[in-house]
């Protein structure tokens, strides 16, 4: 070998060592347990306090509120000092969408032009609580604790409390609250106990699990009453193949929530199944790698996100039987939220049950796609029925309403000002 070749092998070698530890060091830094966390009078290196960052300290646990207190925060809108009439954004914490490096255009293309607030979720990044972890592991009696929507709820108020106090919202202001799939159900929750302090309501691609459970349906439709055809492949495909029947049914799950044609995307999908296409193409798109999934969720910092993934999905969870139809929801949750389904097993622990009342006055605006493989159209309808003044709008989109994003932001914006006779 000659010198040349040698010297190219020792760089080559020296760079993959370089990659290995930051990959190893990423790894430990990842899944390391926090074991602090910032003052109550201190500030994220990230993110400074100024008219549009905030910070407020709020209890750890709101059924101990003068016990330890955690350094929360909340970001306004780039139209916030424009416009009087100020809506909550809400995030529901199954993704940190909300953090002290906020990627504002996201929340622009949904009520851009419009006064909103963006609230930073308990236990995610960068807000970590210690004392969800006992020796190295989740504790998770006390994670489901702190990280219950009910704390949500709970800290969503303290943060409007928090406006008034700093004279950014007026003390008769009632506020909007506008929240999307698992943080529409999370704005039910806040409008059942303080439906007082708000004035509309919109609840876009969204279910409710209180109402699925007393129609004895499931929280998410199950595959043949979203796509039979494909379903119908699937089923046939299970019974003479070895197949990774979670990990296509992550695929199958994601192709409905990202794709413009969903029921095309999963039905092209099984077809090539039944090819016997080893469907790499799919498996190298880290959001559709079950593997990948897992990994990144399983991390100890991710508790926060897991707790409501499990308050949503739990009590069908412990109930799904397969063989009376294959639910995708069920069948990737049973994958990623096995650790909590032993806890309960183990301890007793019963899975939440959603007692929302909605008795709000208020208009509630329902805007639902007709392909959205999370969310079925009869819970919407039901949804719609629950309320005294509710208005449910079908669109031909999926979960994401990305088909015509200008024209549902005009919506939104116009109803939050106007209501209904803006529409």
């Amino acid at each position: 070998m000659s010198r040349r070749a040698k010297k190219r092998l020792i760089i080559i070698g020296a760079i993959l060592s370089l990659i290995l530890v930051g990959a190893y060091i990423a790894h430990r830094m990842y899944y390391s347990i926090p074991k602090t966390r910032i003052s109550l009078t201190a500030m994220y290196p990230e993110m400074k306090a100024d008219s549009f960052h905030h910070y407020l300290n709020l209890p750890v646990d709101h059924n101990q509120p003068d016990a330890d207190h955690f350094r929360g925060f909340y970001i306004l809108s780039p139209s916030f000092y424009t416009d009087t009439n100020v809506t909550f954004l809400l995030t529901d914490g199954q993704m940190e969408l909300v953090t002290v490096n906020t990627d504002i255009s996201f929340f622009e293309n949904i009520l851009g032009g419009t006064a909103y607030v963006l609230i930073g979720v308990r236990g995610h990044d960068p807000t970590y609580f210690p004392e969800v972890y006992k020796q190295g592991k989740v504790d998770y009696a006390r994670a489901i604790d702190l990280f219950n929507s009910d704390q949500q709820v709970e800290d969503i108020e303290m943060v409007r409390l928090d406006l008034i106090k700093k004279g950014l919202l007026s003390p008769g202001a009632r506020i909007n609250v506008f929240g999307a799939s698992g943080a529409g159900i999370l704005a039910q929750q806040y409008i059942s106990k303080y439906g007082d302090h708000v004035k509309r309501a919109i609840l876009e691609s969204t279910g409710a699990p209180d109402l699925a459970q007393e129609a004895h349906l499931p929280y998410s439709p199950d595959f043949k009453d979203f796509n039979a055809a494909a379903d119908s492949i699937l089923r046939l495909l299970l019974q003479q193949k070895e197949i990774h029947k979670a990990a296509i049914c992550n695929i199958l799950y994601q192709l409905g929530r990202t794709e413009k044609d969903p029921r095309g995307a999963q039905l092209k999908l099984v077809n090539k199944l039944k090819e016997g296409s080893w469907l790499l193409s799919y498996r190298l798109k880290p959001s559709m790698n079950l593997s990948v999934l897992r990994y990144i969720i399983s991390a100890p910092r991710e508790v926060a996100a897991r707790v409501r993934w499990y308050e949503l999905t739990g009590n069908d969870l412990l109930r799904y039987d397969p063989q009376k139809g294959i639910n995708l929801l069920c069948e990737i949750s049973k994958a990623t939220l096995a650790d909590f389904i032993e806890y309960s097993n183990n301890s007793g622990h019963q899975p939440r049950q959603f007692r929302i009342t909605r008795n709000f006055p208020g208009q509630v605006l329902i805007l639902k796609g007709t392909r959205d493989v999370v969310f079925g159209d009869e819970i919407n309808r039901k949804l719609q029925q629950s309320y005294p003044q509710a208005q449910l709008l079908f669109f031909d989109d999926g979960h994401r309403m990305q088909l015509d994003p200008v024209k549902y932001r005009k919506l939104r914006v116009n109803f939050l000002k106007g209501g209904f006779t803006s529409l």
